[in-house]
């Protein structure tokens, strides 16, 4: 059978549970995209997908479901940060890994030296510049061009990032 007539038999449901069961066990770093949203309103958004790409130029990616109620405004936005969360912040990563309204805390956030909204707290940010977009499915591969940083690591328990496996946050390292 040809993966073509593999992908339209009744069981591609069962095949995509399993594909996402087992890509859980591969743990990720956890990270809140954010977007200032016009009339001085912030979008924000858990991502688990976040992945450096390139030194030069820096350039770093994350996924957008396409059908995300947030979509048209990462979509959109021409500018974007990404916050590496802290292992002290799952509470604030579930905020905002709901979906709809999803309680937005303005005291979550402070702004960047570039006027974007970033994690208050969290290891550190990068200030992006969209660099291009790509259509995979049923996401959408965000590129950002960085063009500021801060690592605000501090050591001890805030230190050690937040993770995800198997469907849930964890802290990562010591």
């Amino acid at each position: 059978m040809s993966d073509v007539q593999h992908a339209e038999t009744p069981d591609i449901l069962e095949r995509q549970a399993e594909f996402r069961q087992l890509m859980g066990l591969f743990t990720t770093g956890v990270c809140v995209v954010s977007v200032a949203a016009g009339d001085d309103s912030i979008a924000a958004m858990t991502v688990n997908s976040f992945v450096s790409v390139s030194l030069d130029p820096m350039l770093v990616c994350w996924n957008l479901q396409n059908a995300s109620s947030q979509f048209d405004i990462y979509a959109g936005a021409e500018r974007f940060a990404v916050s590496i969360l802290a292992r002290n912040q799952a509470e604030l990563a579930q905020r905002y890994a709901s979906r709809g309204d999803h309680g937005m805390r303005n005291d979550d956030f402070a702004r960047s030296a570039g006027g974007l909204p970033v994690i208050a707290g969290s290891l550190g940010f990068l200030e992006c510049r969209r660099w291009s977009d790509y259509v995979a499915g049923d996401h959408t591969l965000i590129f950002g061009e960085v063009t500021g940083l801060s690592n605000q690591a501090d050591p001890g328990e805030a230190g050690s990032p937040l993770g995800f496996f198997n469907g849930e946050f964890c802290g990562i390292g010591a």
